[in-house]
């Protein structure tokens, strides 16, 4: 789930407008992959960061200062060749030359600079950060090569004049079609070693007593926790993840130390299991990830209110590194 407390300078596509409006830190609309794939966020206020799912980390540019990944197969233009930065994860002569395209268009289209990455993750298909007079793009690969409309489409997705926000839901109207027709090329989810069991808090134990308590068993998924990266300084976190066709919960390592009491983790886990009692619905073609009976269900749990409280004291601590 992803909120953004105060002004963000960066969207994913993408939150639904049919969502019920909801000011808390547990509001999210979810789009973009074969199946829902919901994640419960916190977004520190000044900054900004991608919403909607996990991604591959992003690689650098020569243009932002940071190194390329030595592993990348990127290709990389100098602001005297192009108004644009490219990155590539995986990088073919024909992708380099689309992604040029892409990168181009988007380009000329905003008259702004344009950094564009291009993934293969499974979730996420667009994604835009503003930052440093620029704009970051991240889209899936299946873009390269998509139609003017479609390019359109990604370019008012990003956009900031006045009326952009009607201009933006037409255009997730049109990435949302497009990604429908294009979904065979996401790739297959890859099963995944989850590790259960935490130096603070046992994710399968708490699992399995709310699942007897409050779902009555129905809920059949596996969990874990997501792995540890020391010294990564964010504005944002994913706190939870749940990824509907491969069944999956994933819960981030900051949750699992002696400082997150273990209602607050089982407030989060809670909310994941939600998703596959009560999954997104389309309504006149948008999909709406928390729905009104939704809302209602997590309302309900117990330790809910007790859960925000407690993340609203204690933002800090969750976007901090754990030890």
């Amino acid at each position: 789930m992803r909120s953004d407390r105060g002004p963000s300078s960066s969207r994913a596509h993408g939150t639904s407008p049919a969502d019920p409006p909801d000011p808390s830190p547990w509001n999210d609309g979810r789009r973009g992959g074969p199946s829902p794939t919901s994640t419960h966020a916190l977004a520190r206020p000044a900054g900004g960061g991608t919403l909607d799912g996990p991604a591959p980390a992003l690689l650098g540019s020569r243009g932002s200062g940071a190194s390329p990944h030595p592993a990348s197969a990127g290709a990389f233009v100098t602001p005297k060749q192009s108004n644009r930065q490219l990155i590539l994860f995986r990088g073919r002569e024909t992708r380099v030359a689309a992604a040029h395209r892409l990168a181009d268009d988007l380009s000329s289209l905003l008259s702004e600079r344009v950094r564009l990455t291009v993934h293969d993750n499974r979730s996420t298909m667009v994604s835009f950060r503003r930052g440093g007079g620029e704009i970051h793009y991240r889209v899936h690969h299946m873009f390269l090569g998509a139609p003017d409309d479609v390019v359109s489409a990604l370019a008012s997705f990003a956009a900031s004049r006045r009326g952009a926000a009607a201009r933006q839901r037409e255009a997730g109207g049109r990435i949302d079609a497009y990604v429908r027709v294009h979904r065979e090329r996401i790739a297959a989810p890859r099963h995944m070693h989850l590790q259960p069991r935490g130096r603070a808090h046992d994710l399968q134990a708490i699992l399995d007593r709310l699942n007897a308590r409050h779902f009555g068993g129905k809920v059949e998924v596996r969990i874990g926790w997501g792995p540890v990266r020391i010294g990564h300084r964010r504005r944002t976190v994913k706190t939870g993840v749940y990824v509907q066709d491969a069944r999956i919960i994933r819960i981030h390592p900051t949750l699992d130390r002696k400082e997150v009491p273990e209602f607050y983790v089982a407030a989060v886990v809670f909310h994941e299991m939600l998703h596959q009692i009560v999954p997104a619905v389309e309504v006149n073609g948008r999909r709406i990830v928390h729905g009104w009976e939704f809302r209602r269900r997590e309302r309900d749990y117990p330790d809910h209110a007790r859960a925000k409280a407690w993340e609203e004291e204690n933002l800090s601590l969750l976007l901090s590194s754990p030890a």
